[in-house]
């Protein structure tokens, strides 16, 4: 085989690797929006469970910057919006799958989440018992599709990427002498805990926000924005950006270390993922 019919069978297998992702996501895209259709998240109306009420705080508008320096990543407006002032915990999640038994741990549909799904609980209605099941800790082990619909029961939505970042970007009131970069990457560098604390435990930002950061990992709800855009997909030059942008001059700035780790990470999502250190919080529109 001379040097270009190999070309012609490297440029064959990139193009057929690209319209297979392509279709997956297509595939898995008509998958999500049959079932939300099919399961409604609306108000039980047969056992009056409903949300536990939940303080939000007021977000002002503001402007975040997209973290790869790319030509067509101009700074996006974000508008002012409430967001919950604490991470989702066990028991306003608990209240959820009580209103909707199709989210139960043992009734889940595997498509929307893997076997890890609220893998921390006792039951499909009990919590548990000790610090390992606190109410009041943050739910983990939920999935994206877990939180959207979550946030759908209680009459939210999960926030943008660049309404989290403009607001957990929000001055912390106190980090002893720290910087926020310099706490987030403190918090990265840590393992797991085996028991997670209560909601409330790490600090408070300017805007009244907890736990932003220091406690767990929160979704989004473009986590996947970047792999499953028609400008990424297939770009040599993004998926370089992508995994080396830590000591690239292709980032926006250089010394947000954090910034770049929460990129890669959502990057490497899947929507079924449950994972112990992965929660969430919800927003409202004005």
């Amino acid at each position: 085989m001379n040097s270009s019919q190999q070309s012609q069978c490297k440029a064959g297998r990139q193009t057929l690797h690209i319209l297979r992702i392509f279709f997956l996501t297509l595939f898995f895209s008509f998958l999500q929006i049959a079932y939300l259709q099919s399961h409604p998240t609306t108000i039980s109306k047969t056992n009056g469970v409903k949300p536990i009420e939940k303080k939000m705080v007021l977000v002002p508008a503001g402007w975040y910057q997209p973290f790869l320096k790319r030509a067509t990543n101009k700074p996006i407006a974000v508008k002012a919006l409430k967001m919950d002032e604490t991470p989702v915990t066990n028991a306003e999640f608990l209240a959820f799958v009580k209103a909707n038994p199709a989210w139960r741990k043992t009734k889940v549909n595997p498509l929307f989440a893997d076997k890890n799904y609220l893998a921390h609980w006792k039951s499909d209605l009990e919590i548990g018992t000790g610090n390992l099941n606190n109410p009041n800790a943050p739910v983990v082990n939920v999935s994206w599709f877990a939180a959207r619909a979550y946030a759908h029961w209680a009459g939210k939505r999960l926030p943008t990427v660049p309404e989290w970042e403009h607001a957990g970007n929000g001055k912390p009131k106190d980090l002893k002498n720290k910087t926020l970069i310099a706490y987030i990457l403190e918090w990265y560098s840590k393992p797991n805990p085996t028991i997670l604390p209560t909601v409330k435990s790490t600090y408070q930002n300017q805007y009244g926000l907890w736990d932003m950061n220091g406690l767990v990992w929160q979704w989004v709800f473009d986590f996947n924005s970047f792999v499953a855009s028609s400008d990424s997909r297939g770009s040599n030059a993004d998926e370089a950006l992508m995994f080396c942008a830590a000591g690239s001059l292709g980032v926006q700035n250089k010394e947000d270390y954090a910034s770049y780790i929460r990129f890669s990470y959502r990057g490497s999502l899947k929507g079924k993922y449950c994972i112990p250190n992965l929660g969430f919080r919800c927003v409202k529109d004005l």
